[in-house]
């Protein structure tokens, strides 16, 4: 791949997972907002990569095909964002493995078999969702939060998102139970398959500076080299925070507006809240250290 110039975006959705833009909407909106390169992460699946860098070769948008894994650490859920570098393209779709279609499986069963769990759960206390209450018939995609959130926001459970989370979606609470898959189980997978690998938005998990360091350090012993440092909710105290630390424990910062379209009012792609702009040398950097 040929230096890349401009803007870019290393963290978007599709409905493939818990965005509301096709894959191939994803491209377009990429491209309108003037971003040379973007990478596809939809939640523990790859299904939508392939439509929207089709897409994307037809705008002249490079797409790197990605993928935020969903693991536990010490009790809590954090995400692992994972990037094909060493991917062949042909002229016409990018050439990911078959094998890593089929451990994604495994990945989309364990979270089947949880949102199983959270219905029952639900019905439990006489709240009744159904498979389409989530997906819309959109039956291709994973299912988050997301997605429970809006089935109760539609049967008028709840007002808005924010009640949702808050007083049924809470994280290893009620009806939400702490998942499986540990990082060295997820940290398997993505080094086994040659992706690079990067902590996303870090400040989210609420860790301490003390405790975030000693995840990241416990992650790079499974093969971290990235550090989402650019991210629509970090101010610009904390990415220059992120950069020292992605300094001194020598990893690569990367960056991403974690579009999701509808399901994130006023995030934009590329812009985050507004201000946001990932220069190209971010990712030319992971290129180079590859």
């Amino acid at each position: 791949m040929n230096k890349i110039s401009g803007y870019i975006d290393l963290h978007t959705h599709s409905t493939s997972s818990d965005g509301t833009y096709s894959p191939t909407d994803v491209a377009v909106l990429a491209k309108q907002a003037s971003l040379s390169l973007i990478a596809l992460t939809d939640h523990d699946t790859m299904a939508g990569v392939d439509e929207c860098f089709k897409k994307g070769l037809k705008l002249g948008l490079f797409v790197i095909p990605g993928v935020e894994m969903s693991c536990v650490y010490e009790e809590k859920e954090i995400h692992i964002l994972g990037y094909l570098l060493s991917t062949s393209f042909s002229q016409d779709k990018p050439d990911i493995p078959k094998e890593i279609f089929s451990d994604l499986d495994f990945f989309a069963k364990e979270r089947a078999d949880r949102n199983a769990e959270i219905i029952k759960r639900f019905k439990k206390d006489g709240i009744f969702i159904s498979e389409n209450d989530l997906n819309n018939g959109n039956t291709k995609a994973q299912i988050t939060r997301a997605h429970f959130s809006n089935a109760l926001i539609n049967m008028g459970v709840v007002k808005n998102k924010k009640e949702a989370f808050e007083k049924y979606l809470e994280y290893g609470g009620k009806y939400i139970p702490v998942k499986n898959i540990t990082t060295y189980r997820c940290m398997e997978f993505l080094t086994r398959h040659n992706f690079f690998i990067s902590l996303a938005h870090p400040f989210q998990y609420k860790f301490s500076e003390k405790e975030l360091e000693k995840l990241l350090l416990h992650l790079k012993d499974l093969g971290l080299k990235g550090i989402e440092v650019y991210h629509s909710t970090h101010s610009s105290s904390d990415i220059n925070k992120l950069n020292s630390l992605a300094q001194k424990l020598n990893l690569l910062p990367t960056g991403g507006s974690d579009f999701h379209g509808n399901n994130k009012p006023g995030l934009y792609i590329g812009r985050g809240y507004g201000d946001l702009k990932i220069p190209a040398s971010i990712f030319n950097d992971i290129l180079n250290s590859n």
